[in-house]
């Protein structure tokens, strides 16, 4: 097992297999830190939402920080799961306890916060992710 002493920290170690007894949602991240003009990559499981509001908030202010993908694990039935990508995080920054909505590429409402209404969102809301469009290489077929 090799760690980035630049993303973890040195002496820190990393579990190889991880078992989800918690039926809840997930959030995988892959995200990057550029370092001396390179980007090292590390992707991570979190499992509270304040985790992943800080990150982004974080990302958002540093240019040497991105996030590349970020996608639920959503527990499905007959112990199955499903991952599906998000496509925007929105934050309420003045509530007293921060709570986000994600939005699937489809604009379909995931996670805690499905049962909150929108509404809820209309006045100070602020977005603190977009998921990463792919560039435009041309008309390479």
């Amino acid at each position: 097992m090799r760690t980035i002493p630049a993303l973890h920290g040195l002496g820190t170690r990393m579990w190889r297999a991880v078992t989800m007894e918690l039926r809840v949602p997930y959030y995988f991240v892959c995200h990057a830190v550029k370092e001396d003009g390179i980007w090292l990559h590390e992707s991570c499981f979190l499992w509270r939402e304040a985790d992943v509001i800080d990150l982004c908030q974080d990302v958002v202010q540093d240019v040497r920080r991105k996030i590349s993908q970020l996608s639920m694990l959503l527990p499905a039935e007959s112990g199955r799961w499903v991952m599906e990508e998000v496509e925007e995080v929105w934050t309420l920054p003045a509530a007293d306890e921060q709570a986000a909505i994600f939005f699937a590429r489809d604009r379909r409402q995931m996670g805690h916060t499905t049962d909150m209404p929108l509404a809820t969102f209309d006045q100070e809301k602020q977005k603190i992710y977009s998921r990463p469009r792919a560039r435009n290489k041309g008309n390479i077929r």
